[in-house]
């Protein structure tokens, strides 16, 4: 398993992954990212250009996930509890996994090797969110070593959101 930065000619498998992460989520009565709400191909080439997008690949793409730095406008209004800290931090988002291979790991996997870039790249503060519908993820963040924080609400239906966070020693 090959843990590396995205690349422009990545996208068409990203979003064959996506769009079955995307009808894997309706299938199991969640909202998230149902109604054009979830990744957009524009979103994931963003990430590219920006140098914020990674993969796992296999032989083919298993995983994606954008790891953004900077302030979250979203992160700052946390409700039922809070951050710990207020150093510089990055987000991880649009995490998605082939869905044909849950149950492997790879979300764990991924968000593992996302921590050690973070520290890599300087930031000891990792943040991310899911829906909390989504209890793959949950399971997959909390396995990872990230600590419940409260809630955060995207500005779109359905954008409630967990908020969890790792602090690096």
């Amino acid at each position: 398993m090959i843990f590396r930065q995205a690349e422009m000619s990545d996208i068409p498998q990203i979003m064959v992954i996506t769009a079955r992460g995307i009808a894997s989520l309706k299938e199991q009565g969640s909202p998230q990212w149902q109604d054009g709400y979830g990744p957009t191909q524009s979103q994931i080439e963003q990430d590219i250009k920006k140098g914020a997008a990674y993969v796992l690949e296999d032989g083919k793409i298993t995983a994606y996930a954008a790891l953004i730095a900077g302030k979250d406008p979203v992160y700052t209004a946390i409700e039922e509890g809070n951050w710990s800290g207020t150093q510089p931090y990055v987000s991880i988002h649009r995490v998605v996994v082939d869905s044909s291979l849950t149950g492997n790991g790879l979300a764990k996997k991924m968000l593992l090797h996302l921590l050690v870039v973070s520290q890599q790249s300087g930031f000891n503060d990792i943040r991310i969110d899911t829906y909390p519908l989504n209890i793959g993820m949950q399971k997959a963040i909390k396995k990872a070593g990230f600590v419940y924080r409260g809630k955060v609400n995207f500005p779109i239906p359905h954008g409630d959101r967990w908020a969890y966070q790792y602090l690096a020693k």
